[in-house]
């Protein structure tokens, strides 16, 4: 059966030696508490493994301390991670170091030299030092002194004359190397370029929205709504003929019955043959006496035009209760109706006339719609909706008119977006496109509204583009790097040309004694001035 011993935080060894002491043989496992590294000192460990020893325990530790993990594998002490993993487990503790025998604790060491081992004297004594192999002083400092003599013998000249020189010549060396190297210093001061950029934010404005979702680019608006009413007048183009008089002439009533009949003026009688032309009575008849009795009255054409002139024995039909009373008939023709070429309205005209007043609805609306805008608000002018309400012609196609008016009335929708939320997003768009290190300058940011505007019922997804200066970054390892050893004209053009500098740069070398700018990097200082391009240092 397996002892499982588990240790507390502020548990010592020593407790765990004397829990030990309390146990007799078999399988023992000491589960220590994360972070406790009581044990991960080799000598504790070690006491420990000798009291298991000494009670006859296989002992193991349950640890995830990889410094007591290492010191116990070292000792033979088995390791395990987790109490899961002693399940069904048998182990035994091997001692990888010599036991220790308290009554000879110099079994298992080396043998000692010779001048150390003891003799026996014959009185059944042993001596502690054998005098003979032991070496006395006298001997020891004659070695020392002989050795030491090989080192008094002086140094011949002319080694100490190459020698003298060598070292004259490596002290020049240095001292040369430092004033060539070394000494020279030089300070670079520059001002960095621009370069432009811009970035655009895509965002849609919703009026169903009362929070901003910056990060998906989502932002409330208000929805405005004004009716706006616009009159135009056009000339016609369209031409046709223009009935102007009325043709006349005579028709001839006979009397079908033996009474006397009446016939009114304006009694409507009509052709018979071909289209019918209507005419009226001019004025009042009677037909007195036997049937066949005739009257002859003037009758006028209902409509102007050519279309009245009708020949003659074409007029038959008499209109109302006459019918059965009396007989029409036109001995002659009629003449007189006339017709002349006028210009009258055509759908070309009209579609013509519809497209100027809408277009000036389009303008006369944004400007409506931008006076609705309140204090911080902006609306993209392609969000602008125009809806038709009402639409009024005064003339009909091919009706004759010399003029064509129309008046429209539309209702104009328009969402507005608080201006500062969309520069925020597009503002966040520029700043993640500029390179790192760059700085943006100020004064330079615009936001203008991208011309990509969809607009999905009241819903408008939009664009907002900001564009700006950024200063471009100096690496000043780099700087330095590319123009160790040239002349200050060589690494003028070289700077502006790699950096865009806003102007040439400027070399202070101090001492000048070369012309060239020093050979270690480190000795070249860059001075960067923000200030003079408006960002500050």
């Amino acid at each position: 059966m397996t002892e499982i011993i588990r240790i507390e935080n502020d548990t010592k060894p020593d407790a765990i030696r004397q829990q030990l002491a309390r146990l007799n043989s078999g399988q023992v496992a000491v589960v220590l508490p994360n972070g406790w590294g009581e044990l991960d000192n080799f000598a504790q460990l070690r006491l420990i493994q000798r009291q298991a020893r000494l009670r006859n325990l296989h002992l193991a530790l349950v640890t995830q301390d990889l410094s007591t993990r290492r010191s116990a594998q070292t000792l033979g002490i088995p390791v395990f991670g987790n109490e899961a993993g002693l399940m069904g487990r048998r182990w035994q503790m091997k001692n990888h170091l010599p036991d220790i025998d308290p009554r000879n604790p110099g079994t298992g060491l080396p043998e000692p030299p010779p001048w150390r081992k003891g003799g026996n004297n014959g009185n059944g004594m042993t001596t502690i030092v054998a005098p003979i192999s032991h070496p006395n002083l006298y001997r020891s400092r004659q070695r020392r002194i002989r050795a030491e003599e090989k080192y008094r013998q002086p140094t011949p000249f002319w080694l100490r004359f190459i020698g003298y020189n060598l070292a004259g010549l490596a002290l020049a060396g240095i001292l040369g190397a430092f004033v060539y190297f070394v000494l020279p210093a030089a300070t670079i001061t520059v001002v960095p370029g621009q370069r432009q950029i811009e970035a655009r934010a895509s965002l849609t404005a919703d009026p169903t929205v009362d929070v901003a979702d910056v990060e998906i680019g989502l932002l409330p608006a208000r929805l405005m709504e004004r009716y706006v009413q616009a009159e135009g007048s056009a000339a016609t183009t369209g031409s046709g003929q223009s009935a102007t008089q009325r043709a006349r002439g005579a028709v001839v009533f006979t009397k079908q019955t033996n009474v006397t009949v009446r016939i009114p003026a304006g009694t409507i009688v009509s052709t018979s043959t071909g289209d019918r032309v209507d005419f009226r009575t001019l004025n009042d008849v009677e037909v007195p006496g036997p049937v066949g009795t005739r009257a002859t009255v003037q009758v006028e054409a209902l409509e102007p035009g050519v279309r009245g002139n009708v020949r003659a024995n074409t007029i038959a039909t008499v209109s109302g209760a006459l019918n059965s009373q009396v007989q029409v008939t036109n001995p002659g023709g009629t003449g007189g109706g006339e017709s002349s070429l006028v210009r009258v309205v055509t759908q070309a005209d009209r579609d013509r006339l519809y497209e100027e007043v809408y277009a000036q609805i389009e303008a006369k609306a944004y400007e409506e719609i931008v006076g609705d805008l309140r204090e911080g608000e902006w609306t993209p002018r392609e969000s602008i909706q125009i809806f038709v309400i009402d639409r009024f012609f005064d003339h009909f196609n091919d009706e004759p008119a010399e003029t064509l008016t129309l008046s429209l009335r539309v209702l104009v929708q328009a969402v507005a977006v608080d201006q500062a939320i969309s520069q925020q997003v597009a503002m966040r768009s520029l700043e993640e496109a500029v390179p790192p290190r760059a700085k943006l300058v100020a004064d330079s940011i615009q936001f203008f509204a991208a011309s990509d505007t969809v607009v999905e019922n009241r819903r408008v997804r939009f664009g907002v583009v900001a564009r700006g200066n950024y200063v471009i970054p100096i690496d000043h390892r780099e700087l330095r790097n590319s123009i160790i050893g040239l002349t200050p004209e060589d690494a003028s053009p070289l700077l502006q040309e790699q950096w865009l500098l806003a102007r040439p740069p400027e070399f202070y070398q101090d001492p000048d004694w070369f012309g060239t700018l020093p050979r270690i990097a480190n000795r070249i200082q860059v001075r960067v001035e923000y200030a003079q391009i408006g960002i500050g240092d």
